[in-house]
């Protein structure tokens, strides 16, 4: 019994090192990310205002700016990941 554990443990790395093991044969391959800083555009007729920072800076001015008749619709848009910049993108 003490001879079958190592064994066992040599065919579990063979496995690994030839790539035999059914945990990675059932892994699907993965397609590389195409990303571009202009990856999005806006709608038409809207046009870039202002950077705020944080959401609820942007949808306040977007609204005021509705209140107040300077624009008829706003987009906040975070343009990129894991900051909180917010670009405000409105219609006139």
């Amino acid at each position: 019994m003490r001879k079958a554990l190592p064994v066992a443990v040599l065919a579990a790395t063979a496995a690994l090192v030839l790539g035999a093991s059914p945990v990675f044969a059932a892994a699907p391959k993965q397609q590389p990310v195409v990303s571009t800083a202009s990856a999005w555009t806006p709608p038409a007729d809207y046009i870039h205002e202002a950077s705020f920072f944080g959401a609820a800076a942007c949808q306040a001015a977007g609204k005021e700016g509705v209140t107040e008749g300077r624009w008829s619709a706003y987009i906040c848009y975070q343009k990129l990941p894991f900051t909180p910049v917010q670009e405000l993108y409105v219609k006139k």
